[in-house]
């Protein structure tokens, strides 16, 4: 993993008042193949697997096909849970400054994964803070990882490619992994480094208003909703807030979570991240950056980014330069 990691984003200056980001869900992500598989790579990961358990001396069903089609529908909609947080290795890709930052209007922060990337990290795993914690199902990676491009759709027919590494594992772990970290050769220009978090834990969600979603926020003070207009509200959860909150027989977080998702208009799940993790902002080279730029200046707590810069085109060469501005 590389220690700089950047994300394209259009101007909206409020972000650098209460730095979060977007886990957009896998399957209304840009690229159609995201999160997409076939029978055969599930016939193929559940035969490996089998053969894994039988060679370690377990006893094993055989599904049929009927129930192998229940499986695939299982693990589709767990990916439908999982929201994707796109990173990138290179802050001045024309293409992305197109494609990602409103046609060069607007920025690129750079983040420090030296430090915790998001807020809440009070757990440790394998000596760093996390949000999250460990990874048992493969539903979770915080911590960025490289996108494998390639032309061909994962082949599963190996048991490298499926099988457990011991007994202890989540058996279609390598599988969960392998689809949401595959894509066309095609996106390669993007150099994706991604984040994969479950979207109940968002911190934040902006969806349409409804009296089920109020009456739900209603069972706990501390849980904020801000009114947004166009039938539209935010709310707020509680910093820590799945971390300590009371469970009893349900969650209200996850209560939130369902009664919140709407397949046709899905909601955008924000996170909040560590301001000292951003450690630089790229303004484009059209955009109107003085708002951001004194949101920056007055937020006590990115006092310490230096590495403010406005993107200008070269004189003599198809290319952006960094210049510095205060």
């Amino acid at each position: 993993m590389n220690r700089f990691l950047y994300k394209y984003m259009p101007m909206r200056a409020g972000f650098f008042e209460e730095p979060m980001i977007r886990a957009t869900p896998v399957m209304v992500l840009n690229d159609p193949f995201e999160g997409a598989f076939n029978e055969q790579q599930v016939k193929d990961a559940d035969r490996n697997q089998t053969d894994f358990y039988k060679e370690n001396g377990k006893q094993t069903y055989e599904f049929d096909e009927y129930e192998l089609n229940g499986i695939a529908g299982d693990i589709q909609m767990d990916f439908f849970s999982l929201g994707v947080i796109s990173l990138t290795e290179d802050y001045n890709n024309p293409l992305m400054w197109a494609h990602y930052a409103d046609e060069h209007k607007g920025f690129v922060v750079e983040f420090d994964f030296s430090k915790p990337f998001f807020m809440d990290s009070i757990f440790k795993l394998n000596g760093r803070p996390s949000r999250f914690g460990k990874n048992y199902l493969g539903d979770t990676y915080e911590y960025p990882e490289k996108v494998d491009y390639r032309r061909v759709m994962p082949d599963f027919s190996r048991k490298e490619q499926s099988a457990p590494d011991d007994l202890f594992d989540f058996h279609w772990k390598k599988f969960n992994r392998t689809i949401l970290y595959t894509k066309s050769n095609d996106w390669i220009y993007e150099k994706e480094q991604r984040i994969v978090v479950p979207l109940r834990h968002a911190d934040s969600i902006i969806c349409q208003d409804d009296e089920y979603v109020r009456s739900a926020c209603a069972q706990d003070k501390d849980i904020k909703i801000i009114e947004l207009g166009g039938d539209k509200i935010q709310i707020y959860f509680p910093y820590e807030y799945e971390m300590h909150e009371e469970m009893g027989d349900e969650s209200i977080k996850d209560k939130i979570y369902r009664l919140t998702n709407n397949f046709n208009e899905p909601p955008v799940h924000l996170f909040r991240l560590n301001p000292e993790a951003i450690s630089g902002v790229y303004f484009g080279c059209k955009s109107k950056h003085y708002e951001a730029l004194d949101k920056i200046n007055s937020n006590a707590l990115l006092e310490h980014l230096e590495h403010k810069y406005k993107m200008e085109r070269s004189s003599t060469l198809y290319q952006l330069d960094k210049v510095k501005v205060k």
